[in-house]
């Protein structure tokens, strides 16, 4: 009887070791599975960095090129042919990049209200030749009315963007893209992709959008086998649906499903004027020698530093730097309006001499855009998170870099400007860093203390901010465009309006609280700084509080 027993329990006991032993080996086989996967992305990546820099060589002589010789027929046709190639290749790593980012979660999303069906008609447009010259019938059904949804615009038109090149590649005659209709009780859009090339099987429905993977009856077209799976990736950061549905007339058809509204979405109404005067502003021109905005380009590498600095030194005053390092000493000695600089350098990196420049109160307020082939591997993100400006990646155009120049400055200057004008603006508004609204507020603290002292100087607020007078000068006229006692001036001026909006004072006593001796004069200054009298304030404050009581 013990023997039996004891013969069970070891019997038990072997196949309890057995299955433990077997999903060992089967978490070892997934862990295995995993490691080559990733090794095989880390590869593929790689090879995408590598590649992006002699890939920005290659573009930006080849982009002035096709502007200086567009009336030589024959050579514009080789440099067009070239140019397709190229950007053929940009998209390729872009794409596998994009995937990169999307599988380790570190695609960030903006979702801004944007007009779906002009936005359809837009890629439309762009791969109506890809299908002109397959001979095919591209069709776009779109419904009367216009579809507003929040979206990122750049991730969407990735998705789609995939959609439309799958379906033209494997197409046969026909392909037809359409919105569905929709009414204002819809919470969600869809759109429908159709064609008629190989039905996909309904078994490799889900294996399709598997990283590499390539159906048998279409492994000999070009491609990775990472579009539709970085498709799919993008729609989820939509909280959206991708997927492959039954077949119908003998036609392939793909589905995308996204949430008209988002839990966080931008809205770009409030800040239109705003943004379309930047874009339309001229160059901002500061008083150097040459009277140009003063540039810092921080690159290692030599070629593509004298190419740049060859396109912009006709708009601006160029300073070169070969790494952090040396572009913390040249802003140690020059006043330098706005920093280029790529990320992976010797010495110091992009992102440490953005660390630098962010924490260090010098120079927090100068703009710093970075320029990188390093779109994976969380560059971006920490460039942002230390506190760069704008990002830029590799291969670019010398017109879209000149762009961001100009928008980031006509950008400063439109704050400044509005803190100048406006009564109520406070002065923390300026900041762009952590560094500057704390240097901003204890500024502000100090002025407010000492508000009806008439000595109060460049040389005192600097005393009493523990700056030297040049450091402090610089940094004043870099936050703002005032000298420290124009600030003291208009810091003024808006206490008194804060003090005529409470309500609980005269003009006249306003004008002794914030320093000035003589009414007449504090009434002179006012009007000139806001377009109104203090009394024609006062009347407008009331009249708007009437209103809102109302």
């Amino acid at each position: 009887m013990i023997t039996a027993v004891g013969a069970t329990i070891f019997r038990y006991y072997h196949m309890a070791v057995k299955e433990k032993n077997q999903r060992r080996i089967d978490t070892l086989e997934i862990e295995k599975e995993r490691e080559i996967y990733n090794a095989k992305i880390e590869f593929f990546t790689n090879v995408a960095h590598e590649i992006r820099t002699p890939l920005t060589l290659i573009k930006l002589p080849l982009d002035k090129l096709l502007v200086t010789e567009k009336d030589n027929v024959s050579l514009s046709e080789s440099l067009t042919m070239m140019k397709k190639n190229t950007n053929r290749l940009i998209d390729l790593t872009d794409q596998l990049l994009d995937f990169r980012k999307a599988e380790a979660n570190n695609f960030s999303l903006s979702f801004v209200r944007t007009d779906i069906s002009e936005l359809l008609k837009e890629l439309f447009t762009a791969f109506k030749p890809a299908a002109e010259q397959k001979a095919l019938n591209l069709r776009l059904e779109l419904p009367r009315m216009p579809l507003y949804a929040s979206i990122d615009p750049e991730a969407f038109r990735k998705i789609v963007s995939n959609l439309f090149n799958n379906a033209i590649k494997y197409a046969d005659s026909i392909v037809v893209i359409r919105l569905h209709a929709f009414s204002s009780e819809d919470k969600v859009f869809h759109i429908e992709l159709r064609n008629d090339g190989n039905i996909i099987p309904s078994e490799l429905r889900e294996k399709i959008f598997e990283p590499f993977y390539r159906i048998k009856e279409t492994s000999r077209q070009a491609g990775t086998g990472i579009g539709l799976p970085l498709a799919r990736s993008l729609a989820e950061l939509h909280k959206g649906i991708l997927e492959l549905k039954d077949p119908r007339d003998n036609m392939n058809v793909f589905q995308l499903s996204i949430p008209i509204h988002q839990e966080n979405e931008i809205n770009l109404q409030e800040y239109e004027a705003f943004e379309t005067t930047a874009t339309d502003a001229d160059p901002i021109e500061e008083n150097t020698a040459e009277g140009k905005m003063p540039l810092l380009l921080v690159e290692d590498n030599k070629e593509i530093l004298q190419f740049i600095q060859r396109e912009l030194s006709s708009q601006f005053y160029i300073h070169r730097a070969h790494n952090g390092q040396e572009a913390l000493e040249v802003l140690a000695t020059e006043n330098i309006e706005v920093v280029i600089s790529d990320i992976m350098m010797p010495v110091m990196d992009g992102i440490e001499l953005c660390r630098q420049m962010k924490t260090d109160i010098q120079y927090s307020h100068i703009p710093i855009i970075l320029l990188t082939a390093r779109n994976t591997l969380n560059s971006k993100i920490e460039g942002l998170e230390v506190g760069a400006d704008a990002y830029i990646e590799k291969p670019f155009s010398i017109e879209h870099l000149q762009a961001q120049i100009n928008n980031l400055a006509a950008n400063r200057r439109i704050i400044r400007e509005y803190f100048a004008k406006s009564p109520l603006a406070h002065i923390k508004g300026m900041a762009s860093s952590k560094a500057d609204k704390g240097f901003l507020e204890e500024l502000d603290h100090i002025i407010q203390t000492h508000i009806t002292d008439m000595e109060l100087d460049v040389d005192k607020l600097s005393r009493l901010m523990n700056m030297s007078r040049t450091s402090f000068y610089r940094k004043i006229k870099g936050l703002s465009d005032l000298t420290p006692n124009e600030l003291i001036n208009i810091s003024r001026l808006k206490k008194a309006a804060e003090l005529l909006a409470s309500g609980e004072h005269k003009i006249n006593e306003v004008a002794g609280m914030v320093g000035y001796t003589v009414n007449s004069n504090f009434s002179r200054d006012f009007h000139k700084q806001f377009g109104e009298s203090p009394s024609s304030y006062l009347a407008n404050v009331r009249a708007k509080g009437v209103r809102r009581e109302a």
